[in-house]
């Protein structure tokens, strides 16, 4: 049985509380969204423990390194539907990002990729890190520094690091 298949099978043997539309959540009395987390789409990355989030409170975004860049579309989208005053950017210690280079999966998808591709390939970024730290300075900076990001949002923008070992969130300050 593949992974997909024991999933949906778990999903059937689970007692669904059916959720509001969001064009209810106002008249329900739900607080408004305001705050989203960006972090990484590693498995071992879960804010909705670290914080006991229930349902609805925050809006995560993951993505592989927890990048603010290639979340930008999502940014935009969200802050235009729920108006969001704070995002937290939360990389973690021994993320996989740290773990290759960017020649390394660039050659990787061009072997899966026709040769026509390539130039394209070439130009994209796969968000390869050296520093933890330093990515989500440099996140930080770029929020601040986007002219399509309201001010008030960067204003809000703080950045963490999660220690996985430990369970601890360190603020990291800007750049």
């Amino acid at each position: 049985m593949t992974t997909i298949e024991s999933l949906l099978q778990r999903n059937k043997a689970t007692e669904h509380v059916p959720l509001p539309y969001i064009s209810e959540l106002s008249t329900l009395g739900a607080p408004p969204i305001r705050t989203l987390i960006v972090t990484c789409a590693d498995p071992r990355v879960c804010p909705e423990k670290w914080f006991n989030l229930n349902p609805g409170e925050v809006i995560i975004h993951r993505n592989a390194g927890g990048n603010v860049q290639h979340a930008f579309r999502d940014i935009s989208v969200l802050d235009s539907l729920f108006t969001i005053d704070e995002i937290a950017v939360i990389h973690h210690t021994d993320c996989g990002t740290l773990h290759f280079k960017e020649e390394q999966v660039r050659d990787y998808v061009k072997k899966q990729t026709d040769e026509t591709h390539w130039a394209e390939v070439d130009k994209m970024v796969f968000g390869a890190n050296a520093d933890i730290e330093k990515s989500v300075k440099e996140d930080l900076a770029w929020v601040r520094a986007h002219p399509m990001i309201r001010e008030q949002l960067k204003g809000g923008c703080q950045g963490f690091i999660f220690d996985i070992k430990t369970g601890e969130l360190k603020k990291v300050g800007t750049a």
